[in-house]
């Protein structure tokens, strides 16, 4: 799958229809608005916002546009998405004053055990004892620091929950927007560009606020391929459906 941007859209426009760029701000307005419209029951735009980490109770707060998180990731010069762990709690914890307080040190609910001066539950790990109390050195089920720096989405609190170990200050998180923030950072799929390119015509024509202008008919039109395209559906699909759907029956 190949995204542009609303910038890209926005000047390839321009360029396609021989506008100065003195048409920008107004075409890119159009297009903004188009993205929003899609995005209702059309086209899934990803937003990537670097978002910093409350110190007081180790959450994120979900942007106001979020539908669903796609990932979330450390900042730096690679994006690594986290896994996501859902031993972490989705309770807040309060001290005796009633204020929030920070989860336990080293996860949520668990404390670090030594066993024979090792850390056994801290990292999940299980060692092998013989009759005498003794280690073997051998261990399995270790589950390494992944869980140990993974990340739950708390919908109902609308807050990612992390554990007291992430203390990066902030972390990228990648989401799908329900269109009501658009910017060079949002990706858009190419397949959308004649659509939204459609939509901009329409309102920069006189018949802005007639829907059934040819103008307003040819972003319908261009709406419906749009659907068709994002399908997933192919041929062979149909063709399949097509005949499973068929019975033959003797006539009575």
């Amino acid at each position: 799958m190949i995204f542009s941007t609303l910038d890209t859209i926005t000047r390839r426009t321009l360029l396609e229809r021989s506008l100065p760029i003195h048409y920008y701000f107004e075409r890119l307005l159009h297009h903004s608005t188009a993205i929003r419209e899609l995005s209702f029951d059309t086209l899934k735009i990803v937003n990537t916002l670097l978002l910093p980490i409350n110190a007081s109770d180790y959450t994120i707060d979900l942007p106001s546009d979020c539908v669903d998180v796609v990932a979330v990731s450390p900042p730096g010069g690679q994006l690594k998405p986290l896994p996501q762990n859902d031993d972490l709690t989705s309770i807040r914890y309060h001290d005796t004053s009633g204020n929030f307080a920070p989860p336990p040190f080293p996860d949520l609910n668990k404390n670090g055990t030594t066993i024979f001066g090792y850390l056994g539950s801290w990292y999940n790990w299980y060692w092998n004892i013989n009759d005498y109390g003794e280690s073997t050195g051998r261990y399995f089920g270790a589950r390494g620091a992944s869980d140990y720096n993974g990340y739950k989405v708390i919908k109902e609190r609308r807050q990612i929950q992390l554990p007291r170990s992430m203390n990066c200050g902030s972390l990228a998180v990648m989401y799908i927007s329900d269109g009501q923030r658009v910017d060079n950072a949002t990706q858009v799929d190419v397949e959308a560009i004649s659509c939204i390119q459609s939509f901009g015509d329409w309102q920069a024509s006189p018949n802005a606020t007639n829907p059934f202008s040819p103008e307003a008919k040819r972003f319908d039109s261009q709406k419906r391929l749009l659907r068709a395209r994002l399908d997933d559906l192919t041929n062979t699909d149909v063709i399949h459906i097509i005949r499973k759907s068929y019975t033959a029956a003797m006539k009575s």
